[in-house]
């Protein structure tokens, strides 16, 4: 909720300057996304950028055991927000 809040507070303050708005790293979860549209709109774009895990592991210098926990969880909570978005032909997958 609180996330959500200053993300909204942030794009009715920036309103009239721009077009549109990147927002990184959100929604994380399916029940953000429905959150997200039902107080502030549908997005018109979601744009996905696809990696492997391997990918992924490659750029952290973590403990093994925990980057593979992290990437791992991340696909668990991101595959229903990508699928949702699919149905609704709002997302742009990048490889």
């Amino acid at each position: 909720g609180i996330v959500l809040e200053l993300l909204k507070e942030a794009m009715v303050s920036k309103l009239g300057d721009t077009k549109g708005f990147l927002i990184d790293g959100y929604p994380q979860e399916l029940k953000d996304a429905e959150e997200f549209e039902s107080k502030i709109g549908e997005p018109k774009l979601v744009l996905c950028l696809d990696c492997s895990a391997e990918t992924r592991s490659s750029q952290n210098s973590e403990n093994t055991e925990t980057t593979e926990d992290r990437i791992e969880s991340y696909y668990q909570a991101s595959n229903p927000v990508i699928a949702y978005y699919e149905s609704k032909t709002q997302l742009c997958k990048v490889n």
